[in-house]
């Protein structure tokens, strides 16, 4: 076990890579949890609670499925117990080589957006090799090391000219390649960008991750096509220490004593977000998260619980939304049940949910 501010990510990567190390590197930051499987110094598997490395995620963001078709190929999942990529391929959804390619391209990211934390946390476990499976991808740690060098540049170059996602896009139509069809990446971008989406609206309309989204607008920036529009009043600067988070994190911890679990919750997001890589707020946040999660469950995942728009659409755009509420809004068209949007929303299961009791106890959506 260890911290990232005594060793980071990429000496203890490159410290396993050398070691030839077989088993499990999970990496924790607040209450994002991330669990790389490594065998002989390569990464053969991920799992994240960021829905947008999920396979079915990545999936939508290569158009190689729809949110409906993933939306039936869990209830197949569900029904069938089988995983995700072998119904896919069963039901003729996505080849197998396909589903392949988002397996590794799983694994890159999952992995590669940790290199970005500036703080954090780590535990290697050794286990014996895992269970061949028909999807198997292995990703060589010294590729994913390569690759990380270059996003620091690339990153540095994407917040150079897009330096917040809550930023629109400028277009000069006349620019616009040909190869940009409405079909494709690109094409979707610029569309949703003439709506006029913000970045951090598009990446959930494309169910896309941030560096896969970043790389797109740049690519189309160097092309002439667009370029973000002035910013408007600057963030509000960071700030906080250890001592404020510590204090933050016991006044979490106590309010979940009295089974005041969402106050709870709130108080530690504030400590994780002040210190990240303090252990203390990391874990009272995740537990006062599971218990959100279990209330809110029982409160709003009713038998076949469907939300419907209870004001007029008009009304809803003059609302004060994140892009995440503007998205959750979009999909409730009185047809999908809310179990369903949970499954196939980029977005995590307890955020939508926190949304959605938002919505109800606002009057702005229904469950019936």
């Amino acid at each position: 076990m260890g911290s990232f501010q005594v060793m980071p990510l990429q000496d203890l990567v490159e410290f396993v890579a050398r070691r030839q190390f077989s088993g499990a590197l999970t990496c924790e930051r607040g209450a994002v949890r991330k669990t790389i499987r490594l065998h002989r110094g390569a990464a053969v598997g991920a799992a994240s609670n960021d829905p947008r490395e999920f396979l079915g995620q990545l999936l939508i963001n290569f158009g190689r499925l729809t949110e409906e078709q993933l939306s039936k190929a869990f209830q197949t999942q569900e029904e069938t117990k089988v995983r995700l990529g072998k119904v896919l391929v069963m039901v003729g959804l996505v080849p197998p080589e396909a589903v392949r390619e988002a397996l590794s391209i799983k694994i890159r990211e999952t992995l590669l957006d940790a290199f970005t934390w500036d703080s954090g946390v780590f535990h290697l476990d050794e286990a014996p090799p895992p269970a061949a499976d028909d999807f198997d991808a292995a990703v060589p740690l010294a590729e994913i090391l390569k690759e990380a060098e270059f996003r620091v540049t690339a990153w540095q170059a994407f917040h150079s000219h897009f330096p917040t996602g809550a930023a629109t896009l400028l277009i000069d139509e006349e620019r616009i390649p040909t190869s940009a069809r409405e079909d494709t990446v690109d094409g979707k971008l610029l569309m949703l960008a003439v709506e006029g989406k913000t970045i951090d609206e598009i990446g959930l309309a494309l169910h896309a991750t941030d560096f896969h989204l970043y790389q797109r607008l740049y690519a189309l920036l160097q092309q002439g096509v667009i370029r973000a529009a002035p910013p408007g009043a600057p963030p509000p600067e960071e700030a906080g220490e250890a001592g404020a988070a510590a204090g933050l994190s016991e006044r979490a911890r106590a309010l979940l004593d009295e089974g005041r679990v969402e106050e709870a919750e709130e108080v530690a997001t504030q400590a994780a977000e002040l210190a990240p890589a303090l252990e203390p707020a990391g874990a009272v946040l995740r537990e006062a998260q599971r218990r959100l999660l279990g209330e809110l469950s029982q409160r709003l995942l009713g038998p076949a619980q469907v939300p419907v728009l209870a004001v007029p659409p008009h009304e809803v755009g003059r609302l004060r939304l994140s892009a995440a509420e503007k998205y959750l809004l979009s999909r409730c068209d009185g047809a999908r049940p809310l179990s369903r949007i949970l499954q196939v929303a980029p977005l995590r299961e307890l955020e939508t949910l926190k949304a959605f009791r938002r919505f109800v106890e606002s009057g702005i959506v229904e469950l019936r």
